[in-house]
């Protein structure tokens, strides 16, 4: 397990030596949405696998006081459901100036339609200021915490990593949140575990690794395929 870093680590840090310092971690969360992470007993992040199955999140036994975060494209929208709490994150593209995932696929936009009060945005790696909107957290790159500030830069071959990746940062931030902003809740993933796809290589995909290794967070396997699903997965 690991030792989660102080608040005062935070106030210790150069709050200038990076853009997006100056933020306030907690204060970019909307009302709404700290008043339902206080009342969650689950945070349980969906990553982008396509191994996922509807078994697997059925498994979970979603509620009504559980809150899901899905990413970007949110490929796995369709097995999301009206009952809990949705959040939608999006990672910020700053060489072509857009969000990744945005604007929402239909099932996302469904779910917005049916439970507007009960689905949130997060947009993180906003490249300039933009006008507070409702139920949208925006932070912008990069968030002031510790896991993502001493993120690797160098890699071997001499290019760089452009940072963390979108649900990186998202588990690092709720990570910090249950830790330090009096929240009870357990902080769960699925998805998060290379049974499955590709994964982009501007990310240090090791130290994220490494980083969900150490911590407290539930990781939660993927139900074993028959056999010829794997056949069919290889093909």
């Amino acid at each position: 397990m690991m030792e989660h870093e102080s608040p005062q680590t935070i106030e210790q840090m150069a709050l200038d030596a990076l853009p997006g310092g100056d933020q306030s971690v907690l204060g970019a969360l909307p009302e709404g949405f700290r008043e339902c992470l206080g009342r969650a007993a689950r945070v349980v992040l969906i990553a982008n696998n396509p191994a996922i199955s509807a078994a697997d999140f059925q498994a979970l036994n979603i509620g009504v006081d559980d809150v899901v975060v899905s990413f970007n494209t949110c490929i796995k929208a369709s097995l999301l459901n009206e009952q809990s709490v949705n959040v939608f994150v999006h990672g910020y593209n700053a060489p072509d100036a857009y969000f990744f995932g945005l604007p929402c696929a239909a099932d996302v936009q469904r779910l917005f339609e049916q439970t507007n009060e009960r689905c949130f945005s997060m947009l993180v790696g906003c490249a300039a200021p933009m006008c507070p909107l409702p139920r949208v957290a925006m932070y912008r790159d990069r968030i002031p915490l510790p896991p993502l500030w001493n993120y690797p830069v160098d890699r071997p071959g001499g290019k760089r990593y452009v940072g963390p990746s979108t649900g990186f940062n998202a588990l690092v931030l709720f990570d910090w949140l249950r830790c330090h902003a009096g929240y009870t809740y357990q902080l769960m993933t699925l998805g998060f575990s290379n049974e499955a796809g590709n994964l982009w290589g501007g990310h240090a995909w090791d130290y994220e690794r490494d980083w969900l290794q150490k911590s407290d967070v539930i990781v939660v396997p993927l139900q074993p395929r028959r056999w010829w699903q794997a056949l069919f997965r290889r093909r």
